[in-house]
């Protein structure tokens, strides 16, 4: 089932988020902090939330995915974590996004793997993703790879981001 992400981590209790910034006109939109409550989150093999992490989360109008730059407690860059996805809109007072699943994961080494390919291939197997969104999703995927793989992406405003240190 597909579900809506917002830039304040609202769909995400179990992270207890902090909005420390949003700003729908700035890059990053937002920068939430992980809270104390937080359980930790793993994916792909890597720790992406723990108390004392921090998110930056970009949205880019138009296109069909999402960056959440994942910083540790020393904010030193873990990941930058890439959701295919609707193009974000404003719902609820918030940027958002519908996640069509398919990930891809950088890892600050900048290794990369794609994620979750089983689970968009299960909601375009039971219709959830239209025909027109799959090769949405297909081109973005085309361009992301080109992208990483001739040093482009993520663009140099999110690959040089550095969020100060999340607070105690």
């Amino acid at each position: 089932m597909l579900n809506r992400k917002f830039a304040d981590l609202r769909h995400a209790p179990e992270l207890d988020p902090r909005v420390l910034r949003y700003d729908p006109g700035a890059r990053p939109q937002a920068l939430v902090a992980i809270g104390p409550g937080a359980r930790p989150k793993t994916k792909g093999g890597a720790l992406l939330a723990a108390p004392g992490f921090s998110w930056a989360l970009f949205f880019f109008p138009g296109c069909w995915y999402a960056i959440t730059s994942v910083y540790d407690r020393e904010a030193a860059l873990v990941a930058h974590h890439v959701d295919l996805c609707v193009p974000a809109e404003e719902c609820q007072g918030v940027l958002s996004f519908l996640d069509l699943k398919l990930d891809l994961m950088i890892r600050a080494d900048g290794s990369a793997q794609w994620l979750d390919r089983d689970e968009y291939a299960q909601e375009v197997e039971a219709g959830a993703i239209p025909p027109d969104w799959q090769r949405a999703v297909e081109a973005a995927v085309a361009d992301l790879d080109r992208g990483r793989l001739g040093g482009k992406f993520p663009p140099a405003f999110v690959a040089k981001y550095h969020p100060h240190p999340a607070p105690p």
